[in-house]
């Protein structure tokens, strides 16, 4: 019999699922509020200080859900963590219009809110669960899951822009035009960057069908949801 006892096996030290869940839905929560608390930042800006701080623009908030679901062990995780983070933004933003805003903003808030927390349960979970794709995904799954991001960025960047870019010497003097240009040349970049070699064909075909259907719907979807935000 050995007279020296025997070493103990190595037990790996994992955080509970409990633990992993709390710290990854409250980074969510954290995530979303900071956007929201950006975008209300950059409206008391006013122009053209509120443009280089784009965190009202389309592209940024489903740019956050998406990297929050990037950041889910599973596609259902990503999901609700795009969920949770884009709601928190629209609660964040709103809430800080209530208690600090004035007029209309004040009034108008909470019906608003319910609008764009109603696009949030859409937005959240599809932007998400593609960044969740992206993550743990491979092949087309992860082509289409890039395209969507990209197809926002290029839709919004051209959709808005495209008159603001007609008189190329005054880009200059407008800041928008220049963000909604990078903002574009962001989208048409994603697959290459996000995509691993064998991919980028299947992305860069996937992100001319989703920004045709998405330059298509971009502009009255939002004038649509804007007026119904309005009303009050």
């Amino acid at each position: 019999m050995p007279l020296s006892p025997s070493p103990a096996p190595d037990v790996a030290i994992s955080p509970s699922l409990g633990s992993r869940a709390l710290g990854g839905f409250g980074a969510s929560i954290l995530g979303g509020a900071v956007l929201g608390l950006l975008a209300w930042w950059a409206d008391q800006l006013g122009f053209p200080w509120t443009a280089f701080i784009p965190a009202n623009a389309i592209g940024a908030w489903l740019g956050v859900a998406f990297l929050l679901g990037s950041t889910a062990r599973t596609i259902p995780t990503g999901a609700l963590r795009g969920l949770i983070g884009l709601l928190s933004a629209v609660a964040g933003y709103y809430l800080l219009n209530r208690l600090l805003g004035e007029g209309y903003r004040v009034i108008g808030a909470p019906h608003a809110a319910t609008v764009w927390g109603a696009v949030a349960l859409i937005a959240g979970p599809l932007l998400g669960s593609a960044g969740a794709t992206w993550r743990h995904g491979s092949g087309w799954p992860r082509a289409v899951a890039v395209a969507i991001l990209g197809a926002a960025f290029i839709a919004e960047g051209v959709v808005f822009g495209v008159g603001r870019w007609e008189h190329l010497d005054r880009i200059a003097l407008d800041p928008g035009a220049m963000v909604l240009a990078i903002e574009a040349v962001v989208g048409l970049a994603l697959p290459w960057v996000l995509l691993r070699k064998g991919e980028r064909v299947a992305g860069y075909a996937m992100l001319v069908v989703v920004s045709a259907v998405a330059v298509v719907a971009i502009g009255p979807l939002n004038a649509l949801l804007r007026a119904l935000a309005d009303k009050f």
